[in-house]
């Protein structure tokens, strides 16, 4: 039987506000678990499965075959384990990537007070290699705390009377994914900090954000070359510095509670400063409408979060199924110790694969569970998964901000991709000098 449009909308609706409010009870269960040590962590993973699985009829085709894909191995690799005898491994797979869920749903949160409409649509742009700076500092800087509702806000604007063209579309990508680097906001950093649960958040961001800065560098000298008639005629978003104290003063907090109590969990802090934060803002700015702001993006934003949760959540079960087989198979690592050299040989590995539609956070699952034994240096491992993050994914077909360009913005989907490639390419070379820059001034060979 045909079910008409009109009679499906509501259950759709149920749907979805169903899941909305469980992903909003996976904050609170990854901040409880945190004060209650006795929490059995696996319901969490429970509740956040159950809202991806409500939600899976939004994911495309390409989305929900690759989610399966990753069940599929995931799962006949937790079987395989099961059956030698690791009993863990179940577990691990409902509770690896819980935390970085959690974190990324309280992320979102923030867009109510990080970014404020900053012109008025009959204000003219700027204009030039000053626009350009502002745009790519911009868009980077809020990024790094709203993630891509940054590029969506940065591009509708620019967007709005002429469309985006291929400089605009670089900038804003390249000097958005790049915060992947060092943003503690970023899935990227939640992954690094899972698969080296050892590394220093401090660590991680004073190394970097020296990459980022060059990133964003090697971007501007790009786009202000003749190639690109200097960037005169770069159309911009202007930079308001007095909008800079959202991203300035939640990582300040961030970094405090950490130092303060290092034992806690930084995904977790995150889950909990961040709704927190953009409550007592509302409630200070604006006060009548907090309660239907905070509804409506709890109603309508976080089910649009679905497709990269679910990866999320698929990714763990991947890394649990990989840990079995690798230890079912005896599978032995191509390097007697983690120094630069297996560092570097990693990146490369990933950008590759990242460049051919391998998002990173596969990656990161695989790789992580594989290389332990070698008991890597914690930050080196997550250094080197961060960098792939930020630069690889500049230039990987699946990556949600390329495939926005292409498909929100017009863009044309190859020629970014392959401009992207080039960046991508000079950052690698840049990194590998940093991780060789690292490991010499922290003794590893």
């Amino acid at each position: 039987m045909t079910v008409s449009p009109s009679s499906s909308n509501p259950t759709v609706d149920i749907y979805s506000l169903i899941a909305a409010w469980l992903f909003v009870a996976v904050i609170v269960l990854v901040i409880v678990a945190i004060a209650v040590p006795e929490y059995p962590k696996w319901v969490t993973g429970v509740v956040a499965w159950v809202a991806c699985i409500l939600l899976s009829p939004r994911l495309t085709p390409r989305q929900f075959y690759t989610v399966m894909g990753l069940i599929v191995v995931g799962g006949l690799g937790i079987a395989w384990g099961i059956a030698h005898g690791q009993n863990q491994l179940l577990l691990m797979a409902l509770t690896q990537n819980v935390p970085l869920t959690g974190m990324l749903i309280a992320v979102s949160f923030l867009q109510l007070i990080a970014v404020k409409p900053q012109l008025q649509y009959d204000e003219p742009l700027a204009k030039g290699r000053g626009a350009l700076m502002q745009t790519m500092l911009g868009v980077h800087l809020f990024g790094a705390v709203i993630n891509f509702s940054a590029v969506a806000i940065f591009a509708d604007r620019l967007s709005a009377r002429v469309p985006l063209n291929m400089s605009q579309g670089m900038a804003l990508s390249q000097a958005f994914i790049v915060g992947a680097v060092w943003s503690p906001f970023y899935g990227a950093m939640a992954a690094a900090l899972t698969a080296a649960p050892g590394a220093s958040l401090a660590q991680l961001m004073l190394w970097g954000l020296p990459i980022a800065v060059i990133g964003m560098a090697v971007t501007y000298f790009i786009l202000s070359t003749k190639e690109y008639d200097s960037a005169r005629e770069f159309v911009g978003y202007p930079l308001h510095v007095e909008t800079l104290w959202v991203p300035a003063m939640l990582a300040a907090i961030v970094l405090l509670v950490h130092e303060w109590h290092s034992d806690w969990s930084v995904l977790a802090i995150i889950a909990a400063v961040a709704p927190l934060v953009t409550m007592l803002t509302l409630l200070f700015t604006r006060p009548q409408e907090t309660a239907a702001l905070c509804q409506r993006l709890i109603t309508n934003r976080l089910p649009s979060m679905n497709a990269e949760l679910t990866l999320f959540m698929a990714a763990a079960m991947l890394s649990a199924g990989m840990s079995g087989a690798i230890v079912v198979l005896n599978l032995g690592v191509p390097f007697d110790h983690f120094g630069p050299l297996a560092a570097s040989i990693i990146l490369v590995v990933m950008n590759i694969c990242a460049w051919f539609g391998m998002h990173p956070i596969i990656l990161v699952s695989v790789l992580g569970p594989w290389l332990s034994p070698l008991q890597p240096d914690q930050n080196l491992i997550a250094m080197t998964f961060l960098m792939s993050w930020g630069v690889g994914l500049t230039a990987c077909p699946m990556s949600n901000t390329m495939l926005a360009m292409a498909g929100r913005y017009r863009l044309p989907f190859g020629q970014l991709l392959a401009l992207n490639r080039i960046y991508s390419l000079k950052m690698t070379i840049i990194c590998i000098s940093i991780i060789y820059t690292y490991c010499a001034m922290n003794g590893i060979a």
